[in-house]
Parts: C-alpha cells; structure tokens; sequence
C-alpha cells in the first residue's frame, strides 16, 4: 500500500482529518508535521491517571472504551501502550480515518471500531464491560434526555474495579434546570448545536457537533457531579496535577469510579451553589 497515495484517496473522499494529527509513518501526518497533536496529550493524561489511580504498573490487556472517538487518535495512542481498545463514532467518515490509521500503525489487532450512536440503546447490547471507559469531548454535545441514560450505561459498562474519565465542558452558571425522570434536578446551561433547519444528512456531515439533537445541555461542575452519583458512581474526583489544560475554564477532566461511596449516605451536591465566594472574615482584614 502507498500510504499517502491511500491517505489523499480518504482525505478526497471523506474529508481532510481536523482533530487527531497521527504519525503514521516517520514523517507522515494525517494533517501536519508541524500541528500539535492535543489529542495525543490528553490521551497520555488518561494514561497516566488509569496507571496511578488503579495502580497498574502498565496497561497491557486493559479494556477501553473511547466513546465519540472521532479519528482514533486516543485510543491509537492506548493501543501503542499496550491496551485492547474499542472506539465509537457515529460519524462513518471518522471510523474509516481511525481504521486506516491503525492498520497502517501495525495496531489493527489491538483496535475495534464501530460506527454507532451512543443514544442508541441497541448499540449497548453489542458491548462488553470495560476497564476504562473514556468519555471525552462528547458529554456537551447531548442534550438533557440522553445525558442521564449515557452516564447509566457508562457505569453499567463498567468493570467494579475501573473507572470512567469524563473530559467535557461544564456551565459557568446554573442558569437553567431539567428533572430526571426520579425528580432530581440538575442545573447547566443550553448550548445550541445546529440551527433548526439542518437535516440529519447535514448534521452527520458536520464534525465536531451533535447529531440527533439541535441543542445540547452543558451541565454546572456541582450538577455533572450529582448525575454521575445518581447513574451508579460512587466517587468522582478531579485530577489538578497532573492535567491538560484548554483555553478556557469550564472545560476539565473528571474521574468517576463505579462505587460503593465511602462515606456512604451524603446527600447530593447543592445546586444552584447559594454560598458566599470568599470565607467570611476575609473581607473583614482584606
């Protein structure tokens, strides 16, 4: 196989890659040798927090589950570590980018990719459980039917003893809310997707976004926190160091683990967060 005369062939027929800039060969990019590559960055953040935080000396055998996975380039990077990973896309032009590239990467037996919505419950039942789920750059996009049903399955897919990265944007504020169907509140902000006319052929065309919903729900820190605790999680934590840090500050990485809570039998966040920013007598002496 020529490998750029097969990577300009997918770029013409599929369009050029725009988020993952893999080196498939020594001075061979799918976008640029000169593009950093943020998707391998994150990926070794993930690594880095499964290895310490499961103690695991390396991640060979590890199960990994990267929902949204766009070109493959996080769990390509896993693979090359060692670890057995199954990427979902609901967009075709995306899997057949990450399946070219792990072959041409000698990892086509440590990779599985499926085309798929993650909304769809269907696509579920296809899967096993996972010792690590990553869930990273997708949450955002779904709009506040599916956030819930989603984090329930990414527990549900879980091993006891693995654990699920959430790398999403969060809201600011709590500026408006929605109640699941068991009356628990969560509290975010909407986000609009795609404006209302757009077909599903369009919105299937466009990266980077959602696809069967025009407005998604971006949900507060306190609220993301509480809907991960009410799918089954009994701890979620935020990583401060090591990290990866984005352009701007509602965008972080959370760790959930699938429980028991210890302590167990602490209520929910608070949200709307009503408390004072500053401890009480600090303005008294500032």
């Amino acid at each position: 196989m020529n490998i750029e005369n097969k990577l300009n062939t997918i770029r013409k027929n599929h369009g050029p890659w725009t988020a993952h800039n893999l080196e498939l060969k020594p001075g061979i990019f799918t976008i640029k040798p000169d593009i950093p590559d943020r998707a391998q960055r994150r990926a070794q953040l993930y690594a880095g927090l499964t290895r310490t935080l499961l103690k695991l000396p390396n991640l060979y055998g590890l199960r990994v589950l990267d929902l949204g996975c766009l070109e493959g380039g996080i769990s390509i990077f896993l693979a090359q570590s060692g670890a057995d990973c199954t990427g979902i896309d609901v967009r075709p032009q995306h899997i057949i980018k990450a399946s070219f590239s792990a072959e041409v990467m000698g990892l086509k037996h440590k990779c599985k990719w499926i085309q798929g919505d993650v909304t769809d419950q269907n696509l579920w039942k296809r899967l096993n459980k996972f010792d690590l789920v990553i869930c990273s750059g997708l949450l955002y996009h779904l709009d506040e039917q599916n956030i819930i049903s989603l984090l329930k399955n990414l527990h549900k897919y879980s091993t006891s003893n693995g654990l699920t990265i959430i790398d999403t944007n969060i809201a600011a504020s709590a500026q408006e809310c929605f109640e699941s169907d068991k009356g628990k509140s969560f509290w975010g902000c909407r986000f609009q997707e795609h404006p209302p006319e757009r077909s599903e052929k369009d919105r299937l065309a466009t990266d980077w976004s959602s696809f069967a919903n025009n407005e998604a729900f971006w949900l507060t820190e306190r609220s993301l926190t509480n809907c991960l605790i009410t799918s089954g999680f009994g701890t979620v934590l935020k990583p401060l160091y090591p990290y990866h840090e984005w352009g701007h500050q509602t965008r972080d990485v959370w760790v959930a683990f699938p429980g028991p809570s210890d302590p167990n039998g602490l209520p929910l966040r608070i949200d709307p967060d009503q408390r004072p920013i500053d401890h009480p007598a600090l303005n008294k002496k500032c």
